[in-house]
Formats: C-alpha cells, sequence, structure tokens
C-alpha cells in the first residue's frame, strides 16, 4: 500500500490516463484500437481498486469503473445524433464477452441481447459517490464531447 502522497500522485496520473483513454476510444477508427484502450483501462481500473483502503472505497471505485467502460461501449454504438444502436451495441457487448472483459451475465449484455434500454446502465452515479470516489482516484463521467446524449430507438 502507498503512503498519502504517493497515492495522490498516482491517483493525479491514472485520471489523466483514463481521460486520454477516453479521448482516444472516442477517437479511434479501428475494432482493435478500441479493444486495446479497453483492456488498458481495465487495468488500470483494477490496479487502482487494489489500493482501496475499505471495503467500501472498493465498492464505489468498481460501481463507478463499471458505469465509464458501459458508457464507452455504449458510444460506441452511438450515432452522431446520439441514438444507440442497438445492433451495434449488441455485437459490441458479444464481443467484450467473448475477450473476456464482460461477464455473460453482465446486466449491459443481457439487455443488449434482448434489445432492451440501456440507458439505466449508463446513468451518472450519486453526486456523493461520485466526489467520494473522485476523492480515491477516479475520475467523472465523460463529458458530452466524448459520449453523446444517448436515446434508445
Amino acid at each position: 500500500m502507498c503512503d498519502g502522497q504517493e497515492n495522490h500522485d498516482l491517483y493525479f496520473i491514472a485520471q489523466k490516463v483514463r481521460g486520454w483513454i477516453r479521448a482516444e476510444y472516442a477517437r479511434a477508427e479501428s475494432i482493435e484500437r478500441r479493444e486495446h484502450l479497453l483492456t488498458m483501462r481495465i487495468g488500470l481500473s483494477r490496479h487502482l481498486e487494489k489500493q482501496a483502503g475499505t471495503f467500501e472505497e472498493l465498492r464505489r471505485l468498481k460501481a463507478l469503473h463499471e458505469t465509464q467502460f458501459r458508457c464507452l461501449l455504449v458510444s460506441e454504438a452511438s450515432t452522431l445524433s446520439g441514438r444507440v444502436n442497438k445492433v451495434a451495441l449488441r455485437e459490441i457487448t458479444e464481443r467484450e464477452v467473448r475477450t473476456g472483459r464482460m461477464k455473460p451475465t453482465d446486466e449491459l449484455y443481457v439487455r443488449a441481447k434482448a434489445k432492451l434500454d440501456v440507458l439505466c446502465l449508463v446513468q451518472p452515479i450519486s453526486p456523493h459517490e461520485v466526489e467520494e470516489a473522485i476523492a480515491k482516484g477516479a475520475e467523472e463521467l465523460p463529458t458530452s464531447e466524448y459520449l453523446p446524449q444517448i436515446s434508445i430507438g
């Protein structure tokens, strides 16, 4: 476990790296590039989760990281108008299950497979939980610059 200053430095660097990954994911033109970025993101998230001091901190970080992961996937399936392409989302989540980055029981995968609403899964966590998670090294959800307004259609 790191001391306070080392933790602060680690979280600051991690926040910058996650921002870079988010921006690169939005610009990525190939599935291979997106997969590489997702693998990097998951590795970084797992490393940060190992630094959690309490079970509650770990729970909040995991919830925030899961929501952010889902936001990236939904943004990949979103059109420029902000609508989610249900066929694309199903293909994306199937890819994630095949590669092992997503469990077949993940609610996003189950909902995408059934072509159900997924907005409930990418809604922000409560402001109080976000503040505490950010203090522990997580970043806020992507701005509209990286994630279009999402609707199901």
